[in-house]
């Protein structure tokens, strides 16, 4: 092997061809290493709308809520509804002695109903709690740099677990703070029932868009390279330049490529 060294060093022509041998060999190697892995291969691509977001996880949170208390002890004389009933606007829930009867002062669902007849229930303890499930905003906490972007009136993407192929769409209302905490709150109009407060899900707050632009796999991109599909020919590189990274989206912004073209992936890394 050392002749072997020896005589190539004393040959440049010969080592320049090596050299260059190995280079072409290891990215022939490379390029068969990345069309050979099944499902490399991107959808054509076209043109259409990203959004830059900021994500946080939100908190569903009922926009009316009522506890039940009293300024005097007393003993509990008639109950008139129970832990989980739905009652309406000015139904009648309890009644203690020497007082009037207290009602429902909107529609809701009981969710804390523990007393019983005859039991006595002190000043200032709650005896009951009325919530509206359906009628629901939802809380959610930033951190300082993605709060500063936030405006009211931006759209939202809201999702929940085992409920991955639904998103819902909502609508900035306000920003604010709170303890140190950057809060937004967000209206989403088509909450369904099974979707209770305290529950919480994932948020995506669109804060700049972008329209009939390029878009690539953000997966495609290798430091600030693609591997465009070239019909019975190996991949082209391509230097790309990018704007507004949405998730798995990119926004093409220079590079030589156009609608149709599909590009290779790179290959997921096993954890």
């Amino acid at each position: 092997m050392r002749d072997l060294l020896k005589k190539i060093k004393n040959h440049p022509i010969t080592a320049g061809v090596i050299t260059i041998g190995i280079i072409l060999l290891i990215g022939l190697v490379r390029i068969q290493i990345m069309r050979s892995n099944t499902g490399l291969l991107s959808e054509p691509i076209k043109r259409g709308t990203i959004t830059e977001s900021v994500y946080g996880i939100g908190t569903v949170t009922a926009r009316n809520s009522y506890q039940l208390r009293v300024g005097v002890t007393g003993t509990i004389q008639q109950i008139f509804a129970a832990e989980g009933d739905q009652v309406k606007r000015g139904q009648k829930l309890i009644q203690l002695d020497g007082m009037e009867v207290f009602k429902a002062p909107f529609d809701g669902t009981i969710t804390y109903f523990p007393s019983k007849v005859g039991e006595t229930v002190f000043a200032q303890g709650i005896i009951l709690s009325l919530v509206d499930l359906l009628d629901r905003y939802i809380v959610v906490t930033l951190e300082q740099r993605a709060a500063i972007r936030v405006r009211p009136g931006q759209r939202a993407r809201v999702s929940f677990e085992n409920m991955r192929d639904k998103n819902y769409s909502g609508l900035v209302e306000s920003i604010y703070s709170n303890q140190s905490q950057f809060l937004v709150r967000i209206r989403v109009e088509d909450l369904p029932p099974q979707i209770l407060p305290e529950m919480v899900g994932d948020v995506a707050i669109g804060i700049s868009e972008h329209r009939s632009v390029l878009i690539i796999p953000a997966a495609a991109l290798d430091m600030g390279k693609v591997l465009v599909k070239d019909k019975g020919r190996t991949p082209r590189p391509v230097e790309v330049k990018i704007g507004l990274v949405d998730g798995s989206q990119a926004e093409l912004l220079s590079g030589d490529l156009k609608e149709g073209d599909q590009l290779y992936l790179r290959p997921r890394v096993n954890p």
